[in-house]
């Protein structure tokens, strides 16, 4: 039924927290594969040693987390593929209440749910769920899908391109847009059935290439969103709107995010201020964080209540 792929990569005091979380799992259909992407921290002696029947685990040299997902549903043997990161942990009721969506409703091939980063409820029963088919009218608010918490049908990434390994930042949403536009449908479950490890997730700022992000890539001219074009135009434009004046804080990235900002196709006038500010004045608002708290408050307010 399952195919449930980790990607590993130093994380060894945490690895033992998910795959425990999935095989304490109420609904048994699937197997699991580590990929292990070049760790030097053991953890994948860890898993070879405490799990060595139920694990199925893949070694291979650091390539980055979009190549070692790639790697496992290249090994996958079940219709579904399901995406757990190492330093997370779902429910126990994640693949039961996955399962039902699936029966109940057999035409949708994507399926997510909400998280949490403080607990997890002790029981889920009938838990809510929103469905689905006008996803980039609402996504600016919440992209919804997350790298632990969706289901997808082993049918996207036979016909379309799987994990993009250039990108550095984004590059899960990037499946969850091309996913949604290739189904035309999804399922969205509202109650938390899976946990963010904020601390666990934490690590130092890293200054990336716009390149190497989301940003670039939705703006290419051949980025395959066709069965939702108008849609999705509108949200390309808020969503790069709302997100890039954090990654201007170098040269480079101000003057490549002012050519994607020139892109653009709506007006969205009072998100468009604070990119009308030099380079010297956007480094002082990234850098100080409650201006740039600020900031991020202000497009959202936008978004939210004047351009929703």
């Amino acid at each position: 039924m399952f195919s449930i792929i980790i990607p590993l990569y130093n994380k060894s005091p945490f690895i033992q927290r998910a795959i425990d979380s999935i095989l304490n799992q109420t609904f048994s259909d699937y197997e699991i594969i580590v990929v292990n992407d070049g760790s030097t921290d053991g953890g994948e002696i860890l898993v070879q040693k405490v799990y060595s029947d139920p694990v199925i685990l893949i070694n291979q040299s650091n390539q980055g987390v979009s190549a070692a997902r790639n790697t496992g549903i290249a090994k996958a043997k079940y219709s579904w593929i399901a995406f757990l990161d190492s330093d997370d942990f779902w429910h126990p009721s994640f693949l039961f209440c996955i399962n039902e969506v699936i029966s109940n409703h057999p035409e949708l091939k994507m399926i997510g749910s909400s998280y949490s980063n403080n607990g997890l409820p002790a029981s889920i029963e009938n838990p809510k769920i929103k469905f689905i088919d006008k996803y980039f009218d609402i996504a600016i608010s919440n992209t919804l899908f997350t790298s632990s918490s969706t289901v997808i049908h082993r049918s996207f990434f036979e016909k379309g391109t799987p994990f993009k390994a250039h990108l550095s930042r984004g590059e899960d949403i990037d499946v969850w847009f091309r996913a949604f536009d290739f189904f035309g449908k999804a399922a969205y479950i509202q109650e938390p059935l899976m946990y963010y490890d904020l601390n666990a997730s934490s690590s130092l700022k890293q200054t990336l290439k716009l390149s190497q992000t989301i940003f670039s890539e939705m703006f290419q001219s051949n980025y395959p969103i066709h069965n939702h074009k108008n849609s999705w135009l509108t949200f390309r434009d808020k969503y790069l709107l709302l997100n890039l004046f954090s990654f201007m804080d170098t040269e480079e990235n101000f003057l490549e995010g002012k050519k994607l900002l020139k892109k653009t196709e709506k007006d969205f006038l009072l998100a468009r201020v604070p990119y009308l500010l030099p380079f010297r004045l956007i480094k002082v608002f990234n850098s100080i964080p409650s201006l740039k708290s600020a900031l991020r408050k202000y497009l959202k307010f936008c978004f939210r209540f004047i351009y929703h």
